[in-house]
């Protein structure tokens, strides 16, 4: 979809009438922001690391059963690792750890490329399409089931779609993965809670992958909160062994507020966002009781600034949406610039989403995009970005994870002590 075109200016607020939710006087930018930003902070993260299951391997569809070069699908079983990531400041730069334990869960999705033009649902599937590793394509994923092996019952069912990025890493031919997934019921201990899974790294088919997952929940009455850190990944393994990860959750920057671009007949066309980005150290625990998640936040180290392409009075439930010049800066603890990187959401859905003490429905961001350079300890930034986020309109906060897998052959993103995250 590409961005609205025409006029727009910068306003604070647009010409349209409150809900009643909003006391006659009030100013709708920050009426009840403290409460509203705590509930969208109140989010339940699982960090997953997708690799195949040896056990079941991924079966190929293929089109003609006696022409292998002509797939239309994998029916997709894999193993689900608890993923660790932390990201610290090693003098003048920043550098991560990436550790996959032992596996937590199982999942199994129908994963289809489908034509461009497709309007994909749950349920509803696409007329077959050849994957073609060497284009750009669409895809969807169907009957998506993820079950934890502890506790017994605990999963989510879910419906998907995503885009491949065909690339080079080590020599061979990828097919770099962004995709957006819907929590379509929460099974067990996430009976009741709504949220969104995204997904990054790389396929290729049918068997061989390296797959960053991360579900956020909303949880907010903390029911899926761990009071103590999960315990250490025991064994770590590195699957993923040229590439590093890294996740930053942004917050509102009070210098600069977030302003929405509106039409000159009032309609939002979308808003200038900047934000902070803070460290984030998330993990969790699923054992024969329960599964619960931990999120420790660290020091501010970098901003974003991007353009934001949604219209959040659009009565549709989901609708799409997208950002052009993402900027990402990072810098030392002492405020030294450590470099950029460029990166936008190609792809992505906004999904409105009710939330018991806010004056309005929240939304639920969800997206992904090419990373496309930078400069400085990022210069020629290769990989992807996944973001995962909530925000508020009125009032205007947010809670927004970002994750990155940046493609990193010489290790020079990387740092090999357990240590890297500091607070």
């Amino acid at each position: 979809m590409p961005p609205p075109s025409g006029a727009a200016a910068p306003t604070a607020t647009p010409n349209f009438p409150l809900p009643p939710s909003f006391p006659p006087g009030v100013d709708p930018t920050t009426y009840k922001i403290a409460e509203v930003t705590r509930l969208l902070k109140s989010a339940a993260y699982f960090p997953i690391f997708n690799i195949p299951n040896p056990s079941t391997p991924n079966d190929p569809i293929l089109l003609f059963p006696w022409l292998d070069l002509l797939m239309i699908g994998v029916n997709v079983n894999e193993q689900l690792h608890r993923f660790d990531v932390r990201v610290g400041q090693h003098g003048h730069a920043l550098k991560a750890t990436n550790e996959v334990g032992d596996p937590v869960a199982n999942v199994q999705i129908r994963w289809t490329p489908m034509p461009g033009d497709f309007q994909a649902a749950p349920g509803r599937f696409p007329p077959p399409t050849i994957l073609n590793p060497f284009v750009s394509q669409r895809f969807c994923m169907l009957n998506g089931q993820l079950n934890f092996i502890q506790p017994s019952g605990t999963g989510i069912r879910a419906f998907g779609t995503g885009r491949t990025f065909p690339s080079r890493e080590n020599g061979q031919l990828v097919l770099r993965i962004g995709a957006v997934i819907e929590i379509l019921e929460g099974l067990g201990d996430f009976e009741g809670l709504t949220g969104a899974m995204v997904i990054n790294g790389f396929i290729q088919p049918p068997h061989n992958l390296a797959l960053n997952l991360v579900a956020r929940l909303m949880d907010p009455k903390g029911t899926l909160r761990a009071h103590s850190e999960p315990p250490a990944i025991a064994t770590p393994q590195d699957p993923d062994p040229n590439a590093v990860f890294m996740y930053f959750l942004g917050e509102p920057d009070p210098s600069k507020p977030v302003t929405l671009n509106i039409a000159p007949d009032g309609t939002i066309l979308g808003s200038n966002v900047s934000e902070l980005l803070r460290l984030v150290h998330i993990s969790f625990e699923a054992n024969a009781s329960d599964v619960r998640s931990r999120t420790d936040e660290g020091p501010i180290v970098g901003s974003v600034s991007a353009k934001l392409f949604f219209n959040p009075m659009d009565p549709r439930p989901v609708q799409p949406i997208q950002t052009t010049d993402g900027v990402f800066t990072f810098w030392d603890r002492h405020k030294n610039p450590i470099g950029t990187v460029n990166a936008n959401m190609v792809e992505g859905r906004a999904m409105v989403t009710p939330l018991d003490g806010a004056p309005m429905p929240v939304f639920r961001l969800a997206g992904f995009g090419p990373l496309l350079g930078g400069t400085g300890e990022f210069r020629n930034a290769d990989g992807m970005m996944s973001l995962n986020a909530a925000i508020s309109v009125f009032p205007r906060t947010l809670s927004n994870l970002y994750i990155f897998r940046f493609y990193d052959p010489s290790g020079q993103l990387r740092q090999a002590a357990r240590t890297a995250w500091s607070s």
